[in-house]
């Protein structure tokens, strides 16, 4: 239990900071692109720092298993480079008692890296949505410049205000005009009013546009049989500028919702082959970075960190190529599965086999 202590520290010490360091490089690049959108009128300042704290358990969850493998290859690589471990080796504590505390380890961060893929990720990505589409209605109405005319939704809302306050939150002389299709012939309804304002909806989580003292009109180009009627106060759903998720994008479901699978189902097998395989991933490069971090002494503990880094770039495009074979239907899922970690398991395995018959 001593060693294990001592060992975990080393290793958990060195995830830290790797993926503190790889956090920063991604969490950074984030951030020039939501400072380039905030610049072009996209999205407001002030959402920025919402965006990337809901970003930040995203990045986690891709990062943590590169940061675990580096550090496995770092912290054992240090131990054989100063023959710590050889210490630990005439001592009784051999391969197998290494591997085995290596894996308990990588269990934890494992489970990690599957409750947020499994969970947070897509509750995550649906706040992420509904932030986006808030943004934009805010930015829209912003932006409204008084005297000209606003086309939303592809030209199918018009908006016109002639005034609006200092703080840009109220309209005065609101004209919306709003392209619908009854009976498969294109029909307009305008709204009128004196005065306007922007409201949250609580029960939708949708934004209202609140008219007040106006008139509605209601008719088809060409017709003379159109409806006028006037309003106090008249409430009307603010068109959004921001697009909801795309229809059969998956990243936002829940993964109960994902089960069970048909034989038709390429897209939702895809998409649970990536939320269980990048938890998976940590224990296979487990496998992998035990034997690969043992190291000569006189070539230092960085020897092996090229082709340590070479495999795990092969694996990770191998997992993508497998997602898309899925999600197409040209690959089975346990096929998959079973090509995708079979094959660096096998790697593992013949790399525990040199390090057997070839002493360091």
């Amino acid at each position: 239990m001593l060693i294990f202590r001592y060992l975990a520290k080393e290793v958990f010490t060195t995830l830290l900071a790797l993926t503190s360091i790889l956090l920063l490089i991604f969490m950074s690049n984030q951030f020039v692109q939501y400072l380039s959108r905030a610049a072009n009128g996209q999205i407001p300042a002030m959402f920025i720092l919402k965006l990337m704290a809901l970003e930040l358990p995203m990045f986690m969850g891709l990062l943590l298993p590169l940061g675990f493998y580096m550090a496995l290859l770092l912290a054992y690589g240090r131990l054989y480079a100063e023959s710590e471990m050889t210490v630990l080796h005439a001592c009784g504590y051999g391969p197998p008692q290494l591997l085995k505390h290596s894996l308990v380890m990588a269990s934890g961060v494992a489970a990690i890296v599957l409750v947020i893929l499994l969970w947070v990720n897509p509750a995550i990505a649906i706040e992420r949505v509904k932030l986006l589409r808030s943004s934009g209605i805010q930015v829209m109405i912003k932006t409204l410049v008084p005297g000209t005319f606003t086309a939303t939704s592809g030209g199918k809302d018009v908006f016109y205000v002639e005034n609006m306050n200092q703080h840009h939150d109220r309209a005065e002389g609101v004209f919306l005009a709003r392209l619908n299709t009854k009976k498969g012939e294109p029909r307009w309804d305008v709204l009128w009013a004196d005065e306007a304002y922007a409201t949250h909806n609580a029960k939708t989580g949708a934004h209202d546009l609140v008219l007040l003292d106006g008139r509605a009109y209601q008719g088809q180009p060409g017709h003379a049989d159109y409806q006028v009627a006037s309003f106090k106060q008249y409430e009307t759903r603010l068109p959004e500028p921001v697009s909801s998720p795309k229809a059969g994008d998956l990243r936002s479901a829940n993964t109960a919702d994902l089960w069970p699978l048909g034989p038709d189902d390429h897209a939702k097998a895809a998409e649970l082959q990536w939320r269980f395989s990048i938890p998976l991933m940590v224990l296979v490069l487990t496998l992998v970075a035990v034997p690969l971090s043992r190291v000569n002494p006189r070539a230092g503990k960085y020897a092996r960190l090229l082709p340590a880094i070479v495999l795990f770039i092969a694996y990770a495009n191998f997992m993508f190529m497998a997602r898309d074979a899925v999600a197409s239907g040209k690959l089975p899922l346990w096929l998959a599965v079973i090509c995708l970690h079979g094959s660096m398991i096998l790697i593992a395995v013949g790399l525990m086999w040199r390090n057997r018959k070839k002493p360091s």
